[in-house]
């Protein structure tokens, strides 16, 4: 590791997080795992803002860590494809899928919250001191165990009831007993701050409505960077590099990246003055000869129309934590709805 300070670690998910990458079906899973590097297919927009938070400036460095539950057999592939995209995560976790299958925890095959929830712990215990900064994607559990995650290490959560969440959560006792031996030792200093679920299901932005403010759902990495402008964790220049890259690799139009700012605002994740912020910022950056021309003014002037009137502030008052049980029993009664409910072809197993 850099003998440089870490001034803040960034936590990432892999799949729909960074990759786009399908594992619904049997068919998906065999084609993911037949792809070569090359072929894999990055979230539009991913690359750029990791290297933007990571730049190097002032003798410190971002820290970069990735937990992912891909089965450990891809390391390869995957590591050249980081090594492709010019990405060098200090910490790199892939699940012991085949192990887990060879001793029979079929429950940890699919499940997440033991075996992410035990290497956040994990790689924190043996990690520096820093801000830390969350990403994952609404395909599984992410903003729950992310959000128990932060809320342990703001000391808001008591051992008995993590006990319980785990229980609940059908946690393996082999894995709960490590992770409670961890939380006993994890230094409780409140530095974990947002949490970023990006929506490659299309879930609705109201479902993490439980988990509080500090979780941000976003449809793209332009309405991430906009977040981190406004909370004053990312430069105005970084922002328009990631619309410039979205726009140039991707295809993306003022339009389509106004609409992702103005849904922001609607939600309450920013607020008018991030619009006045960015315009006074913008000028004179040089990175707008990278935009087409007049690139500001109509992507402000659409925001600026299609705002919502008569309400100012983002935010929301939040006392938190979320209510972890009452969620997963939430969750328990959907799956359970779910595989009720009659198919294309029948009843569902």
């Amino acid at each position: 590791m850099s003998e440089l300070s870490i001034r803040h670690i960034y936590r990432w998910d892999l799949d729909k997080t960074y990759l786009r990458t399908e594992f619904d079906s049997l068919r998906d899973l065999i084609r993911t795992a037949l792809q070569t590097p090359e072929e894999k297919v990055n979230v539009p927009g991913v690359v750029t803002l990791l290297k933007e938070l990571t730049h190097q400036n002032d003798g410190s460095r971002a820290m970069v860590t990735f937990i992912s539950g891909s089965p450990s057999q891809m390391r390869p592939k995957l590591e050249r494809k980081f090594e492709i995209d010019g990405i060098r995560p200090d910490v790199f976790i892939l699940k012991p899928t085949l192990q887990n299958i060879l001793k029979g925890r079929f429950r940890a095959v699919r499940g997440q919250v033991g075996y992410k929830l035990e290497n956040l712990l994990k790689v924190r215990e043996g990690g520096p001191a820093a801000p830390e900064t969350l990403f994952g994607d609404d395909a599984e559990q992410d903003a729950f165990i992310y959000s128990l995650y932060a809320d342990l290490a703001g000391g808001k959560v008591e051992r008995d009831g993590l006990f319980e969440i785990l229980d609940r959560a059908q946690v393996y006792s082999a894995t709960r007993a490590s992770i409670l031996e961890r939380f006993a030792r994890m230094r409780v200093d409140g530095n974990v701050g947002r949490i970023f679920i990006h929506l490659d299901r299309h879930s609705a932005p109201g479902r993490f409505w439980v988990y509080g403010p500090r979780v941000v759902p976003i449809t793209n990495y332009f309405q991430a960077a906009l977040v981190l402008y406004a909370d004053e964790s990312l430069a105005v220049e970084p922002v328009f590099r990631v619309a410039a890259g979205m726009m140039l690799e991707h295809g993306y139009g003022v339009g389509e990246l106004a609409n992702s700012f103005q849904d922001l605002i609607r939600r309450r994740h920013l607020d008018r003055e991030a619009i006045d912020r960015l315009a006074d910022e913008a000028h004179g950056s040089e990175v707008l000869e990278q935009l087409p021309v007049g690139f500001v003014e109509r992507l402000l002037g659409r925001v600026r129309a299609l705002a919502p009137r008569g309400r100012s502030g983002a935010g929301r008052a939040w006392e938190g934590p979320p209510d972890y049980l009452g969620v997963l029993e939430a969750d328990r009664r959907l799956r359970e709805k779910i595989a009720v409910e009659p198919g294309l072809f029948g009843r569902r197993q």
